[in-house]
Order: C-alpha cells, then sequence, then structure tokens
C-alpha cells in the first residue's frame, strides 16, 4: 500500500555544492522522532531551534544539519547520505494512505448488525465517522471480509470467551 510521506526535503545546484532544506515535516512524525536502533544508525536528533520557535532542525551523522527554515549547502557525496535517510524515514515511518471516495462516489460500510450497505460519500460528517473509524471500503468484497471477521469476533463474545467472566 502506498505510504504518504513523512519527510521531503528539496534541494537545488549552487557553484560546486547542493543547497538543501526541508520541504515538508509531518508534526507528529517529529514529535515521535525515530526508534532507539534508527537512531543510533544515523546518528541523529530532531530539535527545535532555541531562538526561532518556528524551525525543526534534524542533525544527521553529527555533523549534517537539515532545517526547515535555513538553507545549507553539501557536497554530493553529504546529498546522497541524506537522500538515503530520506529515502529511509518515508519506508519505514511513512503513513499509509488509506482510499476515500470522491464525493457522489460509492463506498461500502458495515451497519450495527454488521450487514454491508452502499452509499455516496457526501462529504458530512457521517462519512468522517465511517472513515476514520475504518468502516469504510472501496468494494463489497472488502467490507465482506471484515463482517466475517466480526462475525467471528461476536461469535467468541456471545460464547463468553471474550468480555465474559472467562476473562
Amino acid at each position: 500500500m502506498e505510504k504518504e510521506k513523512v519527510l521531503e526535503i528539496e534541494f537545488q545546484e549552487v557553484f560546486d555544492k547542493v543547497a538543501v532544506r526541508i520541504k515538508h515535516l509531518n508534526d507528529d512524525f517529529f514529535g515521535d522522532g525515530l526508534l532507539k536502533e534508527d537512531v543510533e544508525k544515523y546518528k541523529c536528533s530532531f530539535i527545535e531551534s532555541p531562538t526561532d520557535l518556528e524551525e525543526r532542525i534534524i542533525w544527521l551523522y553529527d555533523d549534517i544539519y537539515l532545517s526547515d527554515n535555513d538553507i545549507y549547502c553539501y557536497c554530493e557525496e553529504t546529498i546522497n547520505k541524506i537522500k538515503e535517510f530520506v529515502d529511509y524515514v518515508n519506508e519505514e515511518y511513512g503513513i499509509l494512505k488509506r482510499w476515500r471516495a470522491e464525493e457522489s462516489e460509492v463506498y461500502y460500510f458495515l451497519d450495527g448488525k454488521c450487514e454491508i450497505y452502499d452509499t455516496n460519500e457526501m462529504k458530512k460528517k457521517v462519512d468522517d465517522i465511517f472513515f476514520e473509524q475504518g468502516n469504510y471500503f472501496k468494494t463489497k468484497e472488502e467490507a465482506q471480509k471484515v463482517k466475517e471477521e466480526l462475525d467471528k469476533f461476536w461469535a467468541k463474545v456471545r460464547a463468553g470467551e471474550i468480555g465474559g467472566e472467562n476473562d
């Protein structure tokens, strides 16, 4: 499944160097940071500038400085390290893109009795709620798979295997 990028960098050649800056940095990703092993691998840290509260900074390999406010120039070898880091981050930490119907397009959902229905996306609150809950499917077959899993779940609840005194 396609992923939304959490970090995008833009580059521009300047004389014999390449200027670089952060084009997009997902707020949640910046706030959460990297896993310990990735921090060690890339020797990196995320910081907010002490002098500019709007600026966010990523340090890499102890000598590469990336900012969403300032521009820094590096040689091609360093740019390749930055590109490798950005590709890795987006692969590992990218946010899965979920399908969402265009306005008036059909999508499927399950009601409270686990029956499958179709409706048209109208960009209303109910559509947002179904989407945010994950009860929003492109095909009837996708909805059917979830229905089967929910039917199994409710059978376990009725049998007392889940949510009963046996827990």
